[in-house]
């Protein structure tokens, strides 16, 4: 299963329409978590309130696909149980803009050729269909990006072109955004650092400007836009970092970093975020996945700290940029010999992973006969 998204280019008439859709699917969220909060209700029984709902001539609900509605019902649930299981905070009501996308999840959305796409209560919406979709579309999400519109495409297609046979350990820092195991070294790009002062100007005018007004408004659009060119360039970046590592390797291996006690470090955080070290691996994770490779995650412990060529633990501040092993006298970056490290470990992992999978076959082999 695989996510394009395309720009869309909706007349005035439609953007209304849409804002409204979002509008009302906010406060639908927002009302549902009440519920939830006051009286527990479950997801089933209010998938029933939510028929209630629209049979209570509410011509806000009536004016939308009802399958937009029930997403917006399950999306409140997925919230709930990513809570439960502690990978995400309590749910919070969305305050007047926070809302961004709505989700046709079956039906009540078709590309027609390469320039339309119909969507149920907003019509005929011509889009850039800049890459071909070969597969079978099984839901369309509807996205506001400030001041512009995207649809998201989920399409189930065959597997793709496989991978190359190489193995390679990526070790994620700041200086370098990536060091391989083979001696690459890559330069942390510093996005945020190119947008950096016309955010800062921004943010001071958003400041003085008064609440409410128009100004403010133009103002707050201007900084939405600053933000959004340094996002769009982290993820192109990830993307064609990722592309390039699954299809020159079969099995990847990075350190299982844990990002969110990281960035608990003030002074780091800013750096840390802007480097995107979760977003890199989650994208080669499924593009390996879908070229028939494999991502291997590793404990981290120790892999700046122990030499890649004999194995000795050779202490070093992180001001150090240098591996010079007293024992073997191995002089290399220090990153590269933390990949080596991160190699090792991931394949010793994945041997491990598999013996017990062999032992077994054996004895089966070895019973049969």
């Amino acid at each position: 299963m695989l996510t394009y998204k395309f720009r869309i280019y909706p007349t005035a008439a439609q953007a209304r329409i849409m804002e409204e859709t979002l509008e009302t699917c906010r406060r639908l969220y927002n009302s549902m978590l009440a519920d939830r909060i006051e009286n527990g209700t479950g997801f089933y029984d209010q998938k029933k309130m939510l028929v209630e709902l629209k049979h209570n001539n509410d011509k806000h609900l009536k004016s939308i696909h009802s399958q937009v509605l029930q997403d917006v019902v399950l999306r409140l649930d997925k919230a709930y149980r990513a809570f439960f299981v502690g990978l995400s905070r309590y749910p919070k009501f969305r305050r007047s803009g926070r809302y961004n996308s709505f989700t046709y999840p079956q039906s009540g959305f078709r590309l027609e050729g390469d320039r339309i796409i119909r969507l149920s209560t907003i019509g005929k919406v011509r889009l850039t269909l800049h890459r071909r979709v070969t597969g079978a579309i099984r839901r369309a999400t509807v996205i506001r990006d400030i001041d512009q519109w995207f649809v998201a495409l989920l399409v189930e297609e065959p597997p793709a072109v496989q991978s190359g046979d190489g193995k390679v350990g990526v070790d994620t820092g700041i200086s370098n955004i990536v060091a391989l195991s083979d001696g690459t070294l890559i330069d942390n790009p510093r996005f945020l650092n190119g947008s950096l002062e016309r955010i800062k100007s921004l943010q001071r005018q958003l400041s003085r400007k008064k609440k409410g007004s128009s100004n403010r408004e133009k103002v707050k659009i201007s900084l939405g836009k600053a933000w959004r060119k340094a996002r769009r360039q982290r993820d192109d970046f990830a993307h064609k970092l990722s592309d390039k590592l699954t299809k020159e390797n079969k099995v990847i291996v990075f350190e299982d970093l844990k990002v969110r006690s990281m960035v608990k470090n003030h002074n780091l955080a800013s750096a840390i975020m802007d480097a995107s070290w979760a977003q890199l691996r989650r994208l080669t994770a499924y593009k390996a996945e879908r070229r028939g490779g494999r991502v291997i995650l590793v404990n981290p412990g120790g892999t700046s700290q122990k030499c890649s060529g004999c194995g000795q633990t050779v202490p070093k501040d992180l001001s150090e940029r240098l591996h010079d092993c007293p024992r073997c006298g191995l002089v290399m970056d220090r990153d590269v010999n933390a990949a080596r490290n991160i190699l090792k470990a991931g394949l010793e992992q994945a041997r491990v992973e598999a013996e017990p999978l062999l032992v077994q076959r054996r004895r089966i082999s070895k019973f049969g006969r």
